[in-house]
């Protein structure tokens, strides 16, 4: 939060001012027809974002919302792991631990099978299948779920981005591997504009095709994802460049525009303002970033499910340490439906558990394991 200093320390206390966006994107009354209608569609393709309402007043909203308090409570640094195991799921913490994003809340360890359920609810695979050309659950492979909360005591941002790689050969984030080994080469104009005209045809393809789908649903009021309207399919300004380029990459002197501050908002952004129940559905490879404060919750749920491509016939890969935990067994048998079971064979086959510490557990996991608090127990 911005603190304005007093007048005079003996006279006032400082003023405390909580961070607003400067502008805002609310649900439009013409997307109000459920499903993937073509008003809702040409919203979507036209400004990488669309907030629809099909969850307003639906029953689980409640029940989710408690389940989502319960488990950010008890994910709270100070509880340790006295009410939950967290280790077992990947919990996202600030610098001084507070969570601010949280994974594997389908764990039977984290004792809130209602996160679970709703995922092979009647209700979200109705929306699923509405939304997306008829898919059944038959045809589904499972897909990561998370709860994204706000800390307590300090403001908490991150950096504005895009959820593809929009450089080099756009290899995936893998977040075992900080450095990727790619020189400024990677980020070069040439080689930018390339992956610009693949990102553009993949946008396209899913809006179109809607192999799967995935929302961002409010269980309380929030105003924390912002965004750049259209910036998913327009070549970027060397203003939105110079937030983009990593600092590493500026200081190999890859050539851009030094003019932002790390600071001011961007052009157009705005941020997307939900009701309880209410979801917004994206384009991910727009610019957005997220920006929660102490004062107002965050309780919003990230969910979907993709279609199966088919029988797989390679190699499983080491499974990304933020998803690791979906590997353990008990998640499986956990499930409440037997298809959802089918699901998860689907996706597990295709991962594998890495060796270390780091292929597993959070870094304030590996600091307790280390601290002889928290046990390394092998599935």
């Amino acid at each position: 939060m911005n603190v304005s200093p007093s007048l005079s320390t003996a006279e006032a206390e400082p003023i405390v001012e909580s961070y607003r966006a400067p502008a805002f994107a609310d649900f439009r009354p013409e997307h109000a027809a459920p499903g993937a209608t073509p008003e809702r569609l040409a919203h979507l393709e036209e400004h990488s974002f669309v907030i629809i309402n099909d969850f307003v007043g639906n029953p689980w909203i409640p029940v989710l919302r408690e389940a989502g308090r319960r488990v950010t409570e008890a994910c709270q640094p100070e509880q340790g792991y006295t009410k939950l195991d967290v280790s077992k799921g990947y919990v996202h913490r600030t610098g001084n631990d507070e969570p601010w994003a949280i994974r594997g809340i389908i764990h039977p360890a984290f004792k809130e099978p209602s996160f679970a359920e709703f995922h092979g609810s009647e209700d979200f695979l109705s929306f699923v299948y509405s939304w997306c050309h008829g898919l059944r659950p038959e045809d589904m492979t499972m897909s990561a779920m998370l709860l994204w909360c706000n800390p307590r005591q300090h403001e908490h941002k991150l950096g504005w981005h895009r959820d593809v790689t929009w450089w080099g050969t756009g290899e995936p984030y893998f977040a075992q591997k900080e450095v990727r080994g790619e020189g400024p080469e990677a980020y070069s104009e040439e080689t930018e504009k390339i992956r610009w005209e693949d990102i553009r045809a993949n946008n396209a393809k899913a809006v179109a095709e809607r192999k799967g789908m995935s929302m961002f649903l409010a269980l309380v009021d929030e105003e924390c994802h912002e965004l750049v309207p259209g910036s998913h399919n327009r070549w970027r300004t060397p203003y939105e460049h110079d937030v983009l380029l990593p600092k590493a990459m500026k200081e190999q002197g890859v050539p851009h525009t030094p003019s932002w501050n790390g600071t001011d908002p961007l052009p157009n952004q705005v941020a997307i303002r939900l009701r309880a129940g209410e979801a917004l559905i994206r384009i991910g490879s727009n610019i957005h970033t997220g920006h929660s404060v102490p004062d107002r919750e965050r309780n919003t749920l990230s969910i979907g499910w993709p279609k199966w491509s088919g029988p797989f016939t390679g190699e499983p890969k080491v499974a990304d340490v933020r998803n690791a935990w979906q590997l353990d067994p008990a998640v499986r048998a956990a499930l409440p439906h037997e298809w959802m079971k089918t699901a998860w064979d689907r996706w597990a086959e295709t991962q594998k558990l890495g060796d270390t510490p780091e292929d597993r557990y959070t870094p304030w996991d590996i600091k307790n394991i280390k601290a002889g608090v928290l046990e390394h127990k092998p599935w």
